[in-house]
């Protein structure tokens, strides 16, 4: 699926640039889902021009950020409001209270996960339970960042053998790395109740 969108996108995206990139990662962050365009571009723009790998993932990273913005002003503006009309019963208040205590992470781990893990409810979550803008900014650019960054350095290192790993392997993977950091999440917890209380 990406090697497919890479091509879709190679004539476009030769002349579109650094702007492209920027427009295609904010409307994916926002309402729009564009799920892998801005993967895809930004890794056919760092084949073809390398020393910019850095730039390219800085970029996808701001439009991320700036995509989710409003998600986050329009939950804040509905708060407790939205939480009652989406959320409702006592598992989902157990949910919403897991949430307020791992916000950050509950955000920078779907940021840095590709599709189909789901960024935008986490988003709205922020918002709705009033998370510091400062810390739903910092989830954000650490997750979508880290994700931009190991993209565009892959392709940088690789070229089109990038895509095709990430093609052939990207499912798989993301299962894999979910998995993984579920896996080290449940043994922090596990760890931090073993704790003697201070």
């Amino acid at each position: 699926m990406l090697g497919e969108m890479v091509e879709g996108l190679r004539v476009w995206a030769d002349g579109a640039g650094a702007t492209g990139v920027f427009v295609v990662a904010v409307l994916d962050s926002s309402l729009l889902a564009l799920p892998n365009a801005t993967d895809a571009l930004i890794m056919y723009l760092t084949i073809q021009h390398p020393a910019l790998w850095w730039y390219y993932a800085a970029v996808a990273t701001a439009g991320a950020v700036v995509g989710s913005w409003p998600l986050y002003l329009l939950a804040k503006r509905g708060g407790e409001a939205f939480l009652e009309r989406r959320l409702s019963g006592p598992r989902s208040l157990s949910a919403v209270n897991w949430y307020r205590k791992s916000a950050f992470s509950a955000i920078a781990v779907p940021a840095f996960v590709p599709p189909p893990m789901p960024l935008k409810i986490f988003i709205l979550l922020a918002g709705a339970t009033a998370l510091a803008p400062w810390r739903v900014v910092a989830a954000i650019t650490l997750g979508r960042g880290t994700r931009h960054a190991l993209e565009t350095l892959l392709a940088m290192w690789f070229r089109d053998d990038a895509v095709r790993v990430v093609t052939n392997y990207g499912v798989s993977g993301t299962v894999a790395l979910t998995a993984a950091i579920a896996a080290v999440g449940v043994a922090y917890y596990l760890w931090q109740r073993r704790q003697p209380a201070q």
